[in-house]
């Protein structure tokens, strides 16, 4: 996790995302459009008929995340509050559980880490 040091501070890059109530926690839904990264990705995409429209919906952990990647908090204070905010059994290691979580969502592309 060399450039998600604690310091680094995620950035939400996508803006389509909403706020849905789910058994009345209210859980985020992000919505993106994959783009392919070069010819021969979008070739497989019209060949395969992929859809490239997608839509995930986090659990009220990862919603409170998604919120806090605004680029003004590091990870480090996003593991504050989740520690705060969440029993311990829930999100234990917490900074080990959170960066994992933000490289999955830095592979979609959902975020982007700058440094502090």
């Amino acid at each position: 996790m060399s450039v998600h040091a604690p310091t680094a501070v995620p950035k939400r890059t996508v803006s389509e995302w909403t706020e849905i109530s789910v058994d009345g926690e209210l859980r985020v839904m992000i919505t993106w459009t994959k783009s392919p990264r070069n010819r021969l990705d979008r070739f497989l995409f019209t060949l395969f008929g992929t859809n490239r429209e997608h839509e995930l919906t986090l659990d009220a952990v990862g919603s409170t995340v998604w919120r806090q990647c605004d680029g003004t908090h590091t990870a480090s204070e996003i593991a504050s509050i989740l520690a705060g905010t969440y029993d311990a059994e829930r999100v234990e290691p917490v900074e080990e559980t959170l960066a994992y979580f933000l490289m999955q969502l830095e592979e979609r592309d959902l975020i982007r880490f700058d440094s502090e």
